[in-house]
C-alpha cells in the first residue's frame, strides 16, 4: 500500500505565482541599487516577505501586523 503526495492546486499555484512576482521585484530593485522590502499575506493567513535589507532596517520598515 503506497501514499501518494496530494498537493493542492489552486491555492498552491496562486500562492506561487505570487512569490514569482515578490521575487521579480526583488531581483529588478537588487539590479537598480533600490532597497527593496515586498510580499503578500495569503488567504490563509500565511506571511511571504522577500527584502535585500539588513534586518534591523526591515523591522523598522515593516507594520506592526506584518512583523
Amino acid at each position: 500500500m503506497s501514499d501518494s503526495l496530494r498537493i493542492p492546486d489552486s491555492i498552491d499555484t496562486q500562492r506561487l505565482q505570487a512569490m514569482q512576482l515578490v521575487a521579480k521585484m526583488k531581483e529588478s530593485a537588487d539590479k537598480h541599487g533600490i532597497g527593496f522590502i515586498g510580499g503578500f499575506i495569503s488567504p490563509d493567513g500565511q506571511k511571504f516577505i522577500m527584502t535585500n535589507m539588513d534586518d534591523d532596517d526591515t523591522q523598522a520598515l515593516l507594520p506592526d501586523n506584518l512583523k
